[in-house]
């Protein structure tokens, strides 16, 4: 077998017995250090003493037809290659502190391939890890890390036994974190010296084909590259059952050495006749010497293509997958028959044919219910604000800070005039129960006590439009069904494609599943839970739609509807009597406000105030004359303060192995572990 040596970090390939080993070249440059370190105070380290370049013949057991690789290795007068930048195995102090401090004198992997009846590969391992502990009380055991996934697709690692070198069971754990399983074998009381942990355990579907050596491939890490200790031997034994022997490619190959390491290592075959069949199976054995922390060994075997059935990763393949689909299309029927019975049982009254312009305000009908029926709840506080004002309830007074504080708002009560249940109660929050005229309230940017009475109200408000005749009432049931068919079925599917997602099957489509599945439950709380609105709500809804459209209209055409005759019924405007203008606009500020066109409405207003050289006495302010500019900005930063104010108090390798063109790390398996 040829090993390799390493000094002052280059690698010379070492053959036979007789020649200098790596075990003896690190020795001497441990003892030269150590040496070195007792004559000379201060100094922690010398330099090493080059190995010497021995080159020898190196060859396969088993040669890979046709392997550029192989080839290489079998010219007897070619030059050895020079090792990875690895660090060599340190002295137990210098490897690390803690529960890694310890090392290994052997590891031993003991591998079975086999085929299952439906031609799925299998592997049962059986690892022998022989630690050296130190005498100091340090570790209780060791921790295994197992990859559980081969190529993106698990391996159903399934732990069948731990033991020590005897047989005794010995006590351990599992985790799964990340595409690991984390086996802790601990004792109660601390181990010392010499520890033996037998690990056995099997796995599926742990071979691969690979189009560019056209094989069937067993490429495994056996050790792994993640331990932070050393291994004075790692083997590997690979066995191969006489069913499957006949298969054999005579491809293998073996590397070692950190992640993504070339260097190869001797893998010899021999075959064994079966006691039972007379057939012969057949062995693989590999056995590196003096590997260093994070080094492995990696064994590639090859076989015919098609000797193994590959893992169907499509969507039927997976029961958990079909399961999901079946949950999901009962998800997307359930959202079908929420939007059916929205559009027929719990369908709005009939409304206006069409919608007409309106300049008045609905009669008899505060901000906080026009608010509910026409599903601005968010606005409701604001544009309620703003018709307390224009009606003379409340004075809006503006405030400038000091240095670049911005601006602040106070509302002050000068009436209770024209004021209706819902609006007294809300007048309350804002002054107190006392009622007191003249009271003042500053608007805060987080006011948690008025936002939860505005809440409150609003919830009462929903409970009023519907004794009002306006929302019909008694649909809550079948709501509450829907949405608790949508749950159930969205909950099963989403659970199903997790398990098909964690199992590598269907690719995309279990994620599209889940997402069709979260926009039929929106589907369903959105057509669900809306109650409908009665003829009168349908009537109130297409009235505010009326204001909307004549706030949005050009200037010329709304005085155009002011003097028509339809208008002439409703009020009389004789232009240019601009004050008569702006109390008919100014009733309509509150709806700007609520349809958040309050900075187009407020800026019309303002023009008509300048032109009467008059400033709005429900507003004040430090401003001076009055500006229409500054009028816009005011109710615009108005509406966004209560806004805010309210809402912030309520709110593996892709190549084969077998043909000599693999590395270190690159096939399945391997993994790590450390001390506990």
């Amino acid at each position: 077998m040829t090993r390799r040596a390493k000094a002052g970090g280059e690698g010379v390939a070492v053959a036979g017995p007789g020649l200098l080993r790596r075990g003896g070249v690190r020795g001497a440059v441990v003892g030269l250090a150590l040496a070195l370190g007792f004559a000379l105070v201060g100094l922690t380290a010398a330099p090493a003493m080059a190995a010497p370049a021995v080159v020898a013949p190196a060859s396969l057991a088993a040669p890979a037809v046709g392997s550029p690789a192989v080839a290489a290795l079998a010219a007897a007068a070619a030059p050895a290659k020079a090792a990875p930048s690895a660090a060599e195995p340190a002295p137990i102090s210098a490897i690390g502190t803690g529960v890694n401090d310890f090392t290994f004198t052997s590891f031993s992997g003991d591998y079975t391939l086999g085929r299952d009846a439906s031609g799925h590969s299998t592997l049962t391992t059986v690892e022998t890890l022989d630690a050296q502990f130190p005498s100091i009380d340090q570790n209780h055991g060791i921790q295994r890390a197992i990859p559980t996934k081969y190529d993106g697709h698990p391996t159903d690692v399934n732990i069948v036994s731990i033991t020590d070198g005897n047989g005794n069971a010995r006590s351990y754990s599992t985790q799964t974190q990340d595409d690991l399983l984390l086996v802790t074998i601990a004792a109660d009381d601390y181990v010392h010296g010499s520890q033996a942990y037998v690990l056995t355990y099997t796995q599926t579907n742990v071979t691969q084909y690979f189009s560019n050596t056209n094989d069937d491939e067993f490429y495994w890490d056996t050790n792994g590259t993640a331990w932070k200790q050393p291994f004075a031997s790692a083997t590997a034994t690979v066995h191969v059952p006489a069913d499957l022997a006949g298969n054999l490619n005579g491809k293998t190959a073996c590397y070692w050495g950190v992640a993504g390491a070339t260097d190869t290592c001797d893998i010899t075959s021999s075959a064994t006749a079966s006691a039972t069949t007379g057939a012969a199976d057949t062995t693989f054995t590999t056995s590196p010497q003096q590997l260093a922390a994070g080094e492995n060994v990696t064994v590639s075997i090859g076989f015919q293509p098609g000797t193994f059935t590959p893992r169907d990763n499509s969507f039927f393949a997976s029961p958990a997958a079909i399961a999901e689909l079946i949950f999901a299309i009962l998800a997307v029927l359930v959202a079908v028959g929420a939007i059916i019975l929205r559009s027929t049982y719990l369908k709005d009254g009939k409304g206006r044919p069409t919608i007409i312009a309106e300049y008045t305000v609905p009669p008899g009908v505060n901000l906080l219910v026009a608010s509910v029926i026409y599903k601005q709840d968010k606005r409701a506080p604001a544009a309620s604000f703003v018709s307390l004002a224009v009606r003379r309830n409340i004075q809006i007074v503006e405030q400038e800070k000091s240095g670049w504080g911005g601006k602040t708002y106070w509302l002050r009560l000068t009436s209770l005039d024209g004021l209706d249940p819902t609006e007294l109660e809300l007048v309350k929050l804002l002054f107190g129960d006392s009622l007191q005229l003249g009271a003042w309230m500053q608007i805060q940017k987080q006011d948690t006590t008025l936002a939860k009475g505005i809440y409150a109200l609003m919830q009462s408000t929903r409970k009023q439009v519907v004794t009002d005749g306006l929302v019909r009432g008694g649909t809550t049931l079948f709501s509450a069904l829907f949405a608790l068919a949508v749950i159930v079925f969205g909950g099963l599917a989403f659970l199903a494609g997790s398990l098909a997602i964690g199992d590598d099957y269907g690719g995309a489509l279990p994620f599209i599943l889940i997402g069709v599945c979260v926009v039929a439950a929106i589907t369903v709380f959105v057509a669900g839970f809306k109650k409908p609105l009665t003829a009168t709500g349908a009537e109130l809804r297409d009235y505010i739609k009326g204001l909307e459209l004549y706030i949005r209209l050009a200037e010329k055409d709304r005085f155009a509807m002011l003097q028509s005759p339809e208008g002439a019924l409703k009020t009389q405007v004789n232009a240019p009597d601009w004050g008569q203008v702006v109390k008919i606009y100014e009733k309509l500020l509150p709806y700007a406000v609520l349809l958040n066109l309050e900075t187009e409405w407020s800026q019309v207003l303002g023009t008509y105030y300048e032109q009467l050289g008059s400033q709005p006495e429900w507003y004040g302010g430090n401003v001076g004359a009055f500006n229409a500019a500054l009028f816009v900005g005011t109710i615009s930063s108005l509406s966004s303060v209560v806004d805010s104010s309210l809402a912030a108090s309520t709110s593996s390798s892709s190549s084969g192995g077998s043909g000599g063109g693999g590395f270190s790390g690159g096939g399945g398996g391997g993994g790590g572990g450390g001390g506990v």
